[in-house]
Protein backbone atom coordinates (compact mmCIF):
# COMPACT_ATOMS: atom_id res chain seq x y z
CA UNK A 1 0.00 0.00 0.00
CA UNK A 2 1.44 3.58 -0.79
CA UNK A 3 2.78 5.32 2.25
CA UNK A 4 1.12 8.41 1.80
CA UNK A 5 -2.35 6.45 1.43
CA UNK A 6 -1.84 4.57 4.81
CA UNK A 7 -0.65 7.81 6.55
CA UNK A 8 -3.70 9.67 5.31
CA UNK A 9 -5.93 6.67 6.39
CA UNK A 10 -4.14 6.51 10.15
CA UNK A 11 -4.80 10.53 10.15
CA UNK A 12 -8.59 9.67 9.81
CA UNK A 13 -8.54 7.20 12.16
CA UNK A 14 -6.62 10.01 14.48
CA UNK A 15 -3.58 6.87 14.61
CA UNK A 16 -0.32 8.94 15.02
CA UNK A 17 1.89 5.75 13.86
CA UNK A 18 4.70 7.93 15.86
CA UNK A 19 2.65 7.70 19.09
CA UNK A 20 2.38 4.01 18.35
CA UNK A 21 6.10 3.61 17.85
CA UNK A 22 6.51 5.26 21.12
CA UNK A 23 4.49 3.24 22.97
CA UNK A 24 6.37 -0.12 22.07
CA UNK A 25 9.83 2.07 22.74
CA UNK A 26 11.22 1.57 26.11
CA UNK A 27 12.72 4.35 27.22
CA UNK A 28 14.05 4.09 30.78
CA UNK A 29 16.90 1.34 30.70
CA UNK A 30 18.21 -0.29 33.93
CA UNK A 31 21.53 -1.72 33.53
CA UNK A 32 23.52 -4.21 35.78
CA UNK A 33 26.68 -4.94 35.52
CA UNK A 34 29.83 -5.40 38.67
CA UNK A 35 32.12 -4.06 35.72
CA UNK A 36 32.14 -0.76 33.94
CA UNK A 37 34.49 1.69 33.16
CA UNK A 38 36.50 3.58 34.56
CA UNK A 39 36.76 0.97 37.78
CA UNK A 40 37.21 -2.47 35.65
CA UNK A 41 38.95 -2.15 32.15
CA UNK A 42 37.46 -5.86 30.37
CA UNK A 43 36.17 -6.57 27.40
CA UNK A 44 32.51 -6.34 29.53
CA UNK A 45 33.27 -2.96 31.06
CA UNK A 46 33.83 -2.22 27.45
CA UNK A 47 30.87 -3.25 26.12
CA UNK A 48 28.57 -1.76 28.87
CA UNK A 49 30.15 1.20 28.20
CA UNK A 50 29.59 1.56 24.85
CA UNK A 51 26.59 0.37 25.15
CA UNK A 52 25.21 2.67 27.42
CA UNK A 53 26.33 5.88 25.52
CA UNK A 54 24.81 4.12 22.52
CA UNK A 55 21.42 3.91 24.10
CA UNK A 56 21.40 7.69 25.26
CA UNK A 57 22.38 8.74 21.91
CA UNK A 58 19.18 6.94 20.50
CA UNK A 59 17.30 8.99 23.54
CA UNK A 60 16.71 6.56 25.63
CA UNK A 61 17.48 7.31 29.78
CA UNK A 62 19.95 4.76 31.04
CA UNK A 63 20.58 3.53 34.84
CA UNK A 64 23.32 1.45 35.56
CA UNK A 65 24.44 0.18 38.35
CA UNK A 66 27.40 -0.91 38.76
CA UNK A 67 29.98 -2.44 41.79
CA UNK A 68 33.02 -0.02 43.30
CA UNK A 69 33.60 -0.08 46.96
CA UNK A 70 35.42 3.01 46.99
CA UNK A 71 32.32 5.17 45.51
CA UNK A 72 29.37 2.97 47.02
CA UNK A 73 26.76 5.75 47.62
CA UNK A 74 27.17 7.66 44.94
CA UNK A 75 25.87 8.07 41.67
CA UNK A 76 27.94 9.63 38.83
CA UNK A 77 26.40 11.43 35.68
CA UNK A 78 28.79 10.43 32.75
CA UNK A 79 27.50 11.71 29.35
CA UNK A 80 23.96 11.40 30.05
CA UNK A 81 24.27 8.29 31.71
CA UNK A 82 23.86 7.44 35.75
CA UNK A 83 25.91 5.31 37.33
CA UNK A 84 24.76 4.12 40.69
CA UNK A 85 27.64 2.39 42.76
CA UNK A 86 26.81 0.01 45.38
CA UNK A 87 29.02 -1.91 47.37
CA UNK A 88 28.87 -5.76 49.27
CA UNK A 89 28.16 -5.23 53.12
CA UNK A 90 28.96 -9.02 53.70
CA UNK A 91 31.93 -10.85 54.11
CA UNK A 92 31.40 -13.44 51.65
CA UNK A 93 33.63 -15.97 50.87
CA UNK A 94 33.32 -16.98 47.01
CA UNK A 95 32.30 -15.42 43.86
CA UNK A 96 28.65 -17.11 43.86
CA UNK A 97 28.42 -15.89 47.88
CA UNK A 98 29.76 -12.65 46.44
CA UNK A 99 26.95 -12.26 43.88
CA UNK A 100 23.81 -13.51 45.92
CA UNK A 101 24.46 -11.56 49.03
CA UNK A 102 25.53 -8.40 46.31
CA UNK A 103 21.95 -8.64 45.09
CA UNK A 104 20.44 -7.58 47.93
CA UNK A 105 22.03 -3.88 47.23
CA UNK A 106 21.71 -3.84 43.41
CA UNK A 107 17.43 -4.51 44.63
CA UNK A 108 18.06 -1.40 46.51
CA UNK A 109 19.22 0.85 44.39
CA UNK A 110 17.19 -0.20 41.71
CA UNK A 111 14.19 0.20 44.15
CA UNK A 112 14.93 4.27 44.53
CA UNK A 113 15.81 4.12 40.74
CA UNK A 114 12.42 2.91 39.85
CA UNK A 115 10.36 5.13 42.19
CA UNK A 116 12.33 8.21 41.80
CA UNK A 117 13.66 8.44 38.25
CA UNK A 118 10.87 7.87 36.05
CA UNK A 119 10.66 4.00 36.45
CA UNK A 120 12.00 1.07 34.55
CA UNK A 121 10.94 -0.37 31.66
CA UNK A 122 13.56 -3.12 30.85
CA UNK A 123 16.17 -4.56 32.48
CA UNK A 124 19.29 -5.71 31.09
CA UNK A 125 21.93 -8.00 33.28
CA UNK A 126 25.43 -8.71 32.44
CA UNK A 127 27.11 -12.15 32.95
CA UNK A 128 25.89 -14.54 35.70
CA UNK A 129 26.70 -12.72 38.76
CA UNK A 130 23.85 -10.18 37.83
CA UNK A 131 21.22 -12.87 36.45
CA UNK A 132 20.05 -13.74 40.29
CA UNK A 133 19.24 -10.12 41.03
CA UNK A 134 17.72 -9.29 37.43
CA UNK A 135 14.76 -12.38 37.74
CA UNK A 136 13.65 -10.80 41.13
CA UNK A 137 13.60 -7.48 39.69
CA UNK A 138 11.80 -8.96 36.50
CA UNK A 139 9.31 -11.20 39.37
CA UNK A 140 8.77 -7.70 41.66
CA UNK A 141 8.34 -4.87 39.11
CA UNK A 142 6.83 -6.86 36.03
CA UNK A 143 9.32 -5.81 33.52
CA UNK A 144 11.03 -7.84 30.52
CA UNK A 145 14.30 -8.93 31.34
CA UNK A 146 17.80 -9.21 29.03
CA UNK A 147 20.67 -11.40 30.07
CA UNK A 148 24.11 -11.00 28.61
CA UNK A 149 26.36 -13.96 28.71
CA UNK A 150 30.40 -13.49 28.12
CA UNK A 151 31.42 -16.86 28.91
CA UNK A 152 29.41 -20.08 30.63
CA UNK A 153 30.48 -21.77 33.41
CA UNK A 154 31.44 -25.00 31.44
CA UNK A 155 34.22 -22.99 29.81
CA UNK A 156 35.15 -21.57 33.23
CA UNK A 157 35.91 -24.78 34.89
CA UNK A 158 35.94 -27.81 32.36
CA UNK A 159 35.20 -30.83 33.43
CA UNK A 160 34.57 -29.61 37.45
CA UNK A 161 31.33 -30.82 38.90
CA UNK A 162 30.88 -29.76 42.82
CA UNK A 163 28.46 -27.45 44.53
CA UNK A 164 30.05 -24.21 43.56
CA UNK A 165 29.81 -24.74 39.83
CA UNK A 166 26.69 -26.62 40.13
CA UNK A 167 24.81 -23.69 41.43
CA UNK A 168 26.91 -21.32 39.03
CA UNK A 169 25.00 -23.30 35.90
CA UNK A 170 21.63 -23.14 37.58
CA UNK A 171 21.89 -19.63 37.42
CA UNK A 172 22.73 -19.51 33.93
CA UNK A 173 20.93 -21.60 32.85
CA UNK A 174 17.74 -19.52 34.96
CA UNK A 175 19.01 -16.84 33.02
CA UNK A 176 18.74 -18.25 29.51
CA UNK A 177 14.78 -20.02 30.15
CA UNK A 178 13.00 -17.40 32.64
CA UNK A 179 15.05 -13.73 30.28
CA UNK A 180 12.89 -12.65 27.19
CA UNK A 181 16.23 -12.18 25.11
CA UNK A 182 19.72 -13.73 25.37
CA UNK A 183 22.63 -11.86 24.25
CA UNK A 184 25.90 -12.61 23.23
CA UNK A 185 29.10 -11.93 21.51
CA UNK A 186 29.90 -14.25 19.26
CA UNK A 187 28.26 -17.14 17.68
CA UNK A 188 30.34 -19.66 18.90
CA UNK A 189 28.57 -18.92 22.58
CA UNK A 190 25.26 -19.03 20.68
CA UNK A 191 25.68 -22.52 19.76
CA UNK A 192 27.63 -23.40 23.45
CA UNK A 193 24.42 -21.76 25.28
CA UNK A 194 22.10 -23.76 23.18
CA UNK A 195 24.09 -26.75 23.83
CA UNK A 196 23.95 -26.67 27.36
CA UNK A 197 20.75 -24.70 28.65
CA UNK A 198 18.76 -24.89 25.55
CA UNK A 199 16.67 -22.31 25.29
CA UNK A 200 15.30 -21.40 21.93
CA UNK A 201 17.80 -20.63 19.46
CA UNK A 202 15.78 -17.36 18.00
CA UNK A 203 15.58 -16.41 21.92
CA UNK A 204 19.60 -15.98 21.27
CA UNK A 205 20.83 -13.44 19.37
CA UNK A 206 24.39 -12.73 18.32
CA UNK A 207 25.66 -8.46 18.39
CA UNK A 208 29.05 -7.75 17.75
CA UNK A 209 30.37 -5.01 19.53
CA UNK A 210 32.87 -4.09 16.44
CA UNK A 211 29.94 -3.74 14.28
CA UNK A 212 28.98 -0.71 12.85
CA UNK A 213 26.15 0.88 14.65
CA UNK A 214 26.16 -2.53 16.97
CA UNK A 215 23.65 -0.73 19.32
CA UNK A 216 21.01 0.07 16.47
CA UNK A 217 20.46 -3.96 16.46
CA UNK A 218 20.19 -4.01 20.27
CA UNK A 219 17.34 -1.24 20.63
CA UNK A 220 15.60 -3.31 17.92
CA UNK A 221 15.76 -6.17 20.18
CA UNK A 222 14.36 -4.19 22.89
CA UNK A 223 11.80 -2.81 21.30
CA UNK A 224 10.61 -6.53 20.42
CA UNK A 225 11.23 -7.49 23.67
CA UNK A 226 8.93 -4.75 25.19
CA UNK A 227 6.35 -4.69 22.70
CA UNK A 228 5.51 -8.80 23.05
CA UNK A 229 5.87 -8.41 26.96
CA UNK A 230 3.21 -5.50 26.73
CA UNK A 231 1.45 -7.88 24.59
CA UNK A 232 1.82 -11.08 26.27
CA UNK A 233 3.70 -13.08 24.57
CA UNK A 234 6.69 -13.98 22.45
CA UNK A 235 5.88 -15.49 19.19
CA UNK A 236 8.23 -14.16 16.06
Amino acid sequence: MNQLLLRKILRQLKIDPEDHEAQNTPRNILMISAEYLPKDLTPQSLHCKSLADGLVDRNMNVNVISYDPWKAGQTVEMGGVKVHYINNPIKTYSPLTWALTLAMEINRAASDIYHRDGGIDLIHAHQWEMFPCGLSLQAAIKKPLIVNYYSLQHHRAPGVSNGYTDSVKQIEWRGSKQSQKVMVNEDWLKNEIIKYYSPEPQKVDVVNSEEKQWTKKIVRDYKWVFRNWNNGGYEQ
